[in-house]
């Protein structure tokens, strides 16, 4: 037979649990949330420092005085090419420069957005804390690096298209003029393979697009990185976050002239190497 329970004891632990979830209600209201609501008038303060020192008239001098002192008075070095509201930031918190860093994001990303210093700790909070904000600006930088890659990607694997021999020529007939425009580099044709003489018939032009030259780049591009690890675990890997299969992939290698997977490799690897020297200058 099953154990009676015990309703009173039952009844207890649950009142004091309830006991110590209202103490921490308590300690979050006078603790945390009082805490922040101090902290965010403070970065309201300093971003009013930073604005009255930008407006000035005279904010290289009062940085250059700021960083002389930094250095001097407490050993803290900063890059000359720091923004002006990153200096006066690090001049008033000096203990941490991680918190300096944190803070300084806050206040630049309010400053881009014209947020006054008595509008700052309301802004703070419709953006879910100063953690938020900073994770956002983290979130855009590394969304800006990756299209930085791949567009030095698409220059590398523009500049070795144009060094390779061509895999065929098409002659337009004389009245055909192709559309130019100034944002593309190559000409777009749609084209159809003659099952009666084995030509490749061309059978339309497409007006040149920046987005479907990006797209045909990166694709190119990914088509080659994921044929460069044909054999290992890696392929497989790719083949299935980009929806490949390897006879898609054979079938790219011979259409762009590659007799051996030795030579698609090889081209592969430069356009890594040509890519990492683009990102490297970049930096």
């Amino acid at each position: 037979m099953a154990k009676q329970s015990n309703k009173a004891l039952v009844l207890s632990l649950i009142a004091e649990a309830d006991v110590v979830a209202e103490e921490h209600v308590n300690y979050h209201e006078q603790y945390v949330t009082g805490a922040n609501n101090v902290l965010y008038e403070l970065l309201a303060q300093m971003l009013r420092v930073c604005i009255e020192v930008e407006t000035s008239g005279e904010s290289v001098r009062v940085v250059k005085e700021m960083r002389s002192k930094l250095k001097s008075d407490y050993g803290i070095k900063t890059q000359t090419n720091s923004r002006t509201s990153s200096i006066v930031v690090r001049y008033i918190v000096r203990s941490s420069r991680k918190t300096a860093h944190v803070y300084g994001r806050v206040i630049e990303v309010a400053m881009n957005n014209n947020i006054t210093p008595e509008q700052l700790p309301d802004f703070i909070r419709d953006k879910g804390g100063i953690e938020e904000i900073r994770l956002s600006v983290v979130s855009a930088e590394e969304k800006k690096a990756e299209s930085d890659k791949w567009a030095n990607a698409r220059n590398a694997l523009t500049g070795l298209l144009y060094e390779r021999d061509p895999i065929g020529k098409v002659v337009l007939n004389s009245n055909v003029s192709l559309p130019y425009a100034s944002d593309v580099v190559f000409d777009y044709l749609i084209c159809n393979k003659n099952l009666k003489t084995g030509e490749i018939d061309v059978l339309g032009a497409i007006y040149p697009s920046s987005d479907i030259e990006k797209r045909a780049l990166n694709l190119f591009a990914i088509n080659s990185v994921t044929m460069q690890h044909n054999g290992t675990n890696k392929f497989y890997d790719l083949c299935q976050k980009f929806g490949f299969n390897q006879d898609m992939l054979v079938d790219w290698m011979k259409a762009n002239g590659f007799g051996t997977e030795e030579l698609a490799k090889d081209f592969t690897t430069t356009l890594v190497s040509k890519t990492k020297e683009l990102n490297n200058k970049g930096e």
